[in-house]
């Protein structure tokens, strides 16, 4: 009996040795565990923040795109603008042209000029040849 005592006592000790390293080992996959959850956190926060700046990337990367699309519009709509302007300049320059001409033929018609060339008499040609310039 005492070697039955003797070798429960040394399994008791055994397993309560066991126990104790079980514990151990328990406690330290917990320590591990508690580690893992704190890098987790700290991984998602570091990953929303990636996100946050993705999104502004992507914001800013929306706008400059609007701004450049805008850019190339202003640029088309002033090309266009100087285009008629120009035509505009060309017609209102014509009009100016026909009204000065009809102005001047009206004039003549007022006047009974019948021909654009003025005759001069043959004795006042020198006579104006004679006078000083105006």
């Amino acid at each position: 009996m005492k070697a039955f005592a003797s070798q429960g006592r040394n399994n008791e000790e055994e397993l309560h040795l066991r126990l104790e390293q079980a514990e151990a080992s328990l406690s330290a996959a917990r320590e591990d565990n508690e580690a893992l959850w704190t890098e987790l956190a700290e991984a998602k926060i570091r990953e929303e923040s990636v996100d946050a700046r993705l999104h502004e990337a992507e914001d800013e990367m929306a706008q400059l795109r609007g701004e450049l699309r805008l850019s190339a519009q202003k640029e088309e709509l002033e090309a266009e603008f100087a285009a008629e302007k120009e035509e505009l300049e060309a017609d209102y320059q014509k009009q100016v042209d026909e009204m000065y001409f009809f102005g001047y033929r009206c004039c003549m018609k007022k006047h009974g000029i019948k021909r654009d060339v003025p005759s001069i008499p043959p004795g006042e040609e020198e006579k104006l040849h004679g006078k000083p310039a105006k």
